[in-house]
């Protein structure tokens, strides 16, 4: 018979922690083709570099 436990109690002292002003809340998909993507993935630190020009490229699309 399995418990409802958790595997780890919340708050434990091993519980996951950063050091983020903001917390990351969701996923972001798309397609690209393959050769981009591992472009993409062998960029060191790739995903925090693009949540920093993310919001830039967003300005410059919606600005009108």
């Amino acid at each position: 018979m399995q418990s409802n436990t958790m595997p780890f109690p919340k708050k434990h002292k091993l519980g996951f922690t950063t050091d983020r002003k903001q917390s990351l809340t969701t996923t972001v998909c798309f397609k690209t083709d393959e050769e981009l993507a591992q472009k993409l993935k062998s960029v060191p630190d790739w995903q925090e570099k693009l949540r920093q020009v993310l919001p830039d490229l967003i300005k410059g699309w919606t600005a009108g």
